[in-house]
């Protein structure tokens, strides 16, 4: 652990710091400059990874033949084992070996930005609390590489939100491909559906996320102090950093490699991570898991046709003893989406112009006209909102009043409006209805006068669940992410953004049906079916290192009882910060049983709840007085350095 003193200056240089008199009794200021503003700075990285799923291009074997990945990539040398991530780092501290790296994962629907402002907040404040260099590399899943951003790129280069527009959407609006493109890719965006283009998602499994985190885990521990790393994730990203932390990487047998004994410790943001199931799996389930992974699954996606095992003979679950009768496993394999689609809210067209509209918000006031609803060519109508089907739902999002692309993107997150009710991982606590001017709505960002309704009172704190199990949200309600100061930036700035256009949810449900411990279908006979190929989780029990857990009490984790199952999942903590003798939990049901007692630093678990925060404040929200996140964490890091 770095000392948090530092010798600044000696007794004669203190003692006439603001003023001293030369001979000839003249006043010499020695006030020292202010030292110039870190700058806050990204690159984003790509290292190979050991997952080599089938069907996947970049597998050995696996040709190439897709016309739109042959088109996206200029050739059929598109290789999607590598693992992605942006590092942030100060710019006055780069080229200094960082004391620790925090890699974070993203969560459902999430790209690496999720994490820019955390990373900024946290990184100062390291700095100026704890005297630590620290990084943040937020990691980007693998269906990052079928984002085709390239004109998009280009747009934000050239600071200009309508190449980016015309590269989306310039076939639907009938614009010419403007000359930036013509000049640059001489294209417009490939989408990809999501059965026979993406077929090969259903064969990345939560082992191969794993393998992927693990790549990104491995060139963080060379490049930090002492291997010093801690592995965190937001939402379903603290699903991620379980299930690594559980993982046996040492497929073949012998002394296991888990995945928990390579980091210092655990970051579950707005997420429970994962827990162990009171229940073995049957065999009807293990059998299932085996059909998906061997094919069947692959099989059905790209058909979007159940199947049996091989991926091609036809099935229905009634009669698949019969369809399925010419193999040992005479599973039937429903089909599902190879990545997360569900129109109206959940499409590539709607996630891909979150960037145009932001890069839009960028350059325009909230009394703007949205460049998503400006009518090209002098065409009544003829605007991307109008004209994409994908994006029709923004009308009912807007009502009938223009608005700006502030205003657009208010209403989008806000936790308060329709789209985040329907999808709540959107949820973000950014402002209000502003008033219209000049016939355009406008938005009330952070910083601006809040009507009342905008600041709700969710009651007191629940002290047991509901009737459906769960706990509730209270609080008094807070505004603590700035959209127009801070947010919008975060969604289209570098080679990385906000929103996962391709959340590979095929893939991530081979092994539905199993816990955090995969020991009845991965460890070897008798104990399991040997099947650590297909995932290897078997360390669960054995996790022993700190852990901090953050949720908002106006969102999906409000209440520490979120992550009992965690804790009581895990081993008790044996790291030098902890005591070797408290346990992760203390008392379940006192004070309540919404608020157990855990063991906080002497037993490795501590939970923070920032009142008033909503899901994705968490990693959103300014550091001030309302922020119950990156104190906590900055002093985590600190205690637990190596």
């Amino acid at each position: 652990m770095r000392s948090f003193s530092r010798l600044s200056c000696t007794l004669l240089t203190t003692a006439c710091l603001f003023a001293c008199s030369d001979s000839n009794n003249s006043t010499i200021d020695l006030t020292p400059p202010e030292p110039p503003v870190s700058t806050f700075s990204q690159a984003t990285v790509k290292v190979p990874s050991a997952a080599r799923p089938a069907y996947t291009p970049g597998t050995p074997g696996v040709v190439v033949d897709n016309e739109k990945l042959l088109r996206q990539f200029g050739s059929a040398d598109v290789d999607f084992n590598q693992a992605i991530y942006t590092r942030y780092f100060l710019s006055d501290q780069d080229g200094a070996q960082p004391d620790a790296i925090v890699v974070l994962i993203p969560g459902f629907e999430g790209g690496a930005a999720t994490f820019y402002l955390l990373a900024e907040n946290l990184l100062r404040r390291a700095a100026a609390d704890a005297n630590l260099v620290v990084e943040v590399w937020a990691v980007d899943r693998r269906s990052n590489h079928l984002e085709d951003r390239v004109g998009l790129d280009l747009a934000e280069d050239l600071n200009d939100p309508l190449v980016g527009l015309d590269f989306l959407f310039g076939d639907a609006l009938g614009l010419e491909l403007s000359p930036a493109l013509a000049d640059g890719p001489d294209r417009r965006v490939i989408f990809y559906n999501s059965n026979q283009d993406t077929a090969f998602m259903a064969q990345w499994t939560p082992l191969v996320h794993s393998q992927d985190i693990d790549a990104v885990v491995e060139a963080a521990r060379s490049a930090a102090r002492s291997g010093n790393v801690f592995l965190g994730g937001h939402s379903a990203g603290t699903g991620f950093t379980a299930r690594y932390a559980a993982t046996d990487f040492n497929l073949s047998g012998g002394a296991p490699d888990p995945g928990y004994k390579k980091l210092r410790g655990l970051i579950l943001v707005e997420g429970g991570g994962a827990s162990l199931s009171t229940e073995p799996p049957d065999e009807a389930t293990l059998d299932l898991i085996e059909a998906r992974f061997d094919g069947g699954l692959y099989g059905a996606v790209r058909d979007q046709m159940p199947r049996c095992i091989d991926g091609t003979t036809a099935c229905t679950s009634e009669t698949a003893a019969a369809d399925c009768a010419a193999f040992d496993n005479t599973s039937c394999v429903t089909p599902v989406r190879a990545f997360s689609e569900s129109p109206p809210l959940l499409t590539t067209q709607l996630f891909a112009s979150a960037e145009v509209s932001a890069l839009d918000a960028s350059q325009n006031n909230d009394s703007t006209l949205s460049l998503l609803q400006y009518d090209h060519n002098g065409i009544a109508g003829n605007n991307a909102i109008a004209k994409v089907p994908e994006l029709n739902i923004l009308t009912a999002l807007l009502g009938t009043t223009p608005a700006s692309s502030i205003t657009l993107m208010g209403k989008f997150l806000d936790d308060d409006g329709p789209a985040a009710a329907a999808a709540s991982f959107l949820a973000t606590s950014v402002g209000f209805d502003g008033p219209v001017v000049d016939g355009i709505a406008t938005w009330l960002s952070k910083g601006e006068t809040m009507p009342p309704e905008a600041l709700v009172d969710n009651g007191p704190a629940p002290t047991s669940p509901s009737g459906s199990g769960r706990f509730g949200v209270w609080g008094q309600e807070v505004e603590p992410s700035d959209l127009e100061g801070r947010m919008i930036p975060i969604f289209f700035k570098g080679q990385t953004n906000f929103l996962d256009w391709y959340y590979p949810s095929s893939g991530l449900g081979v092994t539905t049906g199993l816990s955090l411990d995969t020991t009845p279908l991965s460890a070897p006979p008798p104990l399991g079916r040997g099947r650590s190929d297909i995932d290897n989780r078997t360390q669960a029990t054995a996790i022993d290192i700190p852990v901090i857990a953050f949720g908002g009490s106006n969102g999906l984790a409000p209440v520490p009882a979120s992550w009992l199952g965690f804790a009581d999942a895990i081993a008790p903590c044996a790291a030098p910060s902890c005591d070797g003798m408290t346990p992760r939990v203390l008392d379940r049901i006192n004070p309540s049983e919404a608020f157990p007692t855990f063991g906080d630093i002497s037993g490795g678990f501590e939970v923070y709840i920032s009142e008033g925060y909503s899901h994705v404040d968490i990693v959103t929200a300014d550091d001030d007085d309302t922020n119950n996140v990156i104190g906590p964490l900055v002093e985590f890091i600190n205690r637990n350095l190596q």
